[in-house]
């Protein structure tokens, strides 16, 4: 007997599933197969100070009802991207948009790392993400004493920081921690910062890390508010001019 997994309840589940509307807008990386670079744990490229950004690579078309499930996001060279190499997008984020060829329209989801990749992570590098999305592999990175980033910039921060910060604010949907302020569009990302409680830049624990808006960062305590007020203090007003508005 030959079963049609596109009817029934499961159908009707994965695709209410797969129109989730979600208040992200993904940054997209312009960059070719030949210009990826890779090292022992998977795809990455430089940034212009000499920063990092780790990479992901996904099929942007894809039979998402006929499989009930979304495209895999691959982070090094499995069986699968070197077969379909050539047809695969890059990505450094874990929601992307692609095409549901089902259903003829683009669809963004929260993409799943693959199997074989995060096999590959936990078995070489003893990386445990808990769910395989790419937010918690950049931060499993940086939690992992094997894979951790020892080089730091002119300010202490590890040279990929700015990416391990966008993967912990997004894991955190881009919520204040303290008093609940959401940016609800990509613009406002930038009033949201994560905070190291220690006051170690280089502790990239997750319990080392706070999600919180500009406000509240800069009255964490007298060090802060004296930061604040010498460097970060237009982008403060500006905050406060946009929570006036809501309220």
């Amino acid at each position: 007997m030959i079963y049609d997994f596109r009817k029934g309840h499961s159908a009707q589940y994965f695709s209410k599933l797969l129109t989730i509307n979600y208040d992200f807008d993904v940054e997209e990386i312009t960059l070719s197969r030949e210009q990826l670079q890779q090292d022992e744990i998977g795809y990455f490229k430089r940034t212009k100070n000499n920063g990092m950004v780790r990479l992901g690579a996904f099929l942007p078309q894809y039979k998402d009802i006929t499989y009930a499930s979304t495209p895999a996001l691959h982070i090094y060279q499995c069986e699968t991207t070197e077969e379909k190499g050539f047809k695969m997008q890059i990505a450094n984020s874990s929601r992307n948009n692609y095409w549901s060829r089902d259903r003829s329209k683009h669809v963004q989801a929260e993409l799943q790392i693959c199997k074989v990749c995060a096999k590959h992570l936990r078995n070489h590098y003893k990386i445990s993400m808990g769910t395989n999305t790419f937010n918690n592999f950049i931060l499993a990175l940086e939690e992992s004493s094997r894979t951790k980033q020892t080089l730091v910039d002119s300010s202490g921060y590890i040279i990929n920081w700015r990416q391990v910060s966008h993967c912990f604010r997004d894991l955190k949907r881009f919520t204040c921690e303290k008093c609940g302020y959401k940016a609800n569009n990509e613009q406002h990302y930038k009033y949201l910062h994560t905070h190291h409680i220690s006051g170690v830049k280089t502790d990239n624990q997750r319990s080392n890390l706070q999600c919180l808006c500009v406000k509240c960062h800069s009255e964490v305590d007298d060090h802060h508010q004296k930061k604040f007020a010498l460097e970060g203090l237009s982008q403060l007003l500006e905050f406060e001019q946009i929570r006036a508005n809501i309220n």
